[in-house]
């Protein structure tokens, strides 16, 4: 595998065709990550510097390196190890000014977060916005202030649709697009399934999570106003299960000219995007190995809805992060599927 190694303008300086260990992680309601170890010569050195671009001619994804340690190597010499994150990382340097009121298919606020505050104001070199898929999922949000990519997320998990920065190497751009992975689980008729078994043998290393402790299914959403004339919304997901409730203080929120309705709406979505992150914790992860029955990138892949079943237990849910790991000449790839538990626990304001 040659990592093709570019400039912060996207222009070719060289390549790595020799490293020790590459991680390769990768996200779907939020930036990747990588990191990646390998000899420190002269020409390496010069390549692997911050804010340069690392890509896979095989992935639509590349990195940004962020993060650069020279020490010497546990197996003796001298390493570089460099560390990062994924091209749409570059939207956690905007904020969101100034105020943004939509309502709409989810995909066209994301896509207006983005060309409103990183490509027409304020832009972020090569950003540009790619292909529109028309997806129907609908929100309604106010934004003042708020990062651009902790926004993007909380619109993702809200609604089931991830994004990307792509690299568009010929044209010297970073495209940002929305997408949605396909149903592909055992409860579909409309496709080929992906099942993940002992059955079929393409795991290894199970591991299946389960936690409720901070999970919220309804919301109370309180808006602009004092006392008995404050605005008030209830956004109920029980779903027949007993009622776990959530205050959110959505005073940030200000009625100004829209109407009563388009009030409430933007209200209703502060709270669905605030339950998402209240959301149980369960997940099942599991080496996966590649099968002539249901091989990565061509069968299945980040955003696609499959099925692990293990333990009697039988889950079907989203591919949420996959992560690569090539070391000594040996691929490990790792799906998370799921809700997994957060690494940083945010219920602040900064939604």
């Amino acid at each position: 595998m040659d990592l093709l190694i570019y400039s912060q303008t996207i222009v070719n300086i060289g390549v790595i065709d020799s490293f020790s260990s590459l991680r390769w992680r990768r996200k779907y309601f939020e930036p990747g990550e990588f990191e990646l170890h390998c000899p420190a010569t002269a020409d390496n050195l010069t390549a692997l510097a911050p804010g340069n671009i690392i890509h896979r001619t095989e992935r639509k994804e590349a990195g940004i390196i962020e993060g650069v340690v020279v020490g010497e190597s546990t197996a003796g010499g001298e390493e570089i190890t460099v560390t990062g994150r994924m091209g749409t990382s570059q939207l956690c340097q905007r904020i969101i000014t100034p105020t943004i009121n939509y309502s709409g298919s989810v995909e066209l606020g994301m896509r207006k977060v983005v060309s409103d505050n990183a490509i027409f104001a304020r832009p972020i070199a090569q950003l540009a916005l790619g292909e529109l898929h028309e997806y129907t999922e609908t929100c309604a949000f106010q934004a003042t202030g708020k990062n651009v990519l902790t926004t993007l997320t909380a619109l993702a998990k809200a609604s089931g649709l991830g994004y990307i920065a792509r690299l568009d190497v010929p044209n010297r751009q970073w495209v940002f697009e929305v997408y949605k992975g396909a149903d592909k689980s055992v409860v579909q008729s409309a496709g080929p399934y992906v099942l993940f078994s002992d059955e079929f043998g393409n795991i290894t290393s199970p591991q299946y999570t389960y936690n409720e402790q901070a999970f919220k299914n309804y919301a109370y959403v309180a808006g602009e106003g004092e006392g008995n004339a404050r605005v008030f919304v209830e956004v109920d997901q029980t779903n027949g299960e007993p009622r776990r409730e959530l205050w959110v203080d959505a005073r940030d929120l200000q009625k100004g000219e829209l109407t009563d309705a388009q009030y409430r709406a933007q209200l209703v979505q502060r709270g669905l995007e605030k339950l998402a992150e209240a959301a149980r914790t369960e997940s099942f992860e599991a080496a996966a190995v590649d099968t002539a029955n249901f091989e990565y990138l061509n069968d299945w892949d980040l955003g696609d809805i499959v099925s692990f079943e293990k333990w009697g237990l039988l889950l079907n849910r989203r591919i949420t992060e996959v992560e690569e790991i090539y070391e000594n000449n040996v691929a490990t790839i790792t799906p998370v599927c799921g809700t997994p538990l957060p690494e940083t626990l945010n219920l602040g304001d900064d939604i």
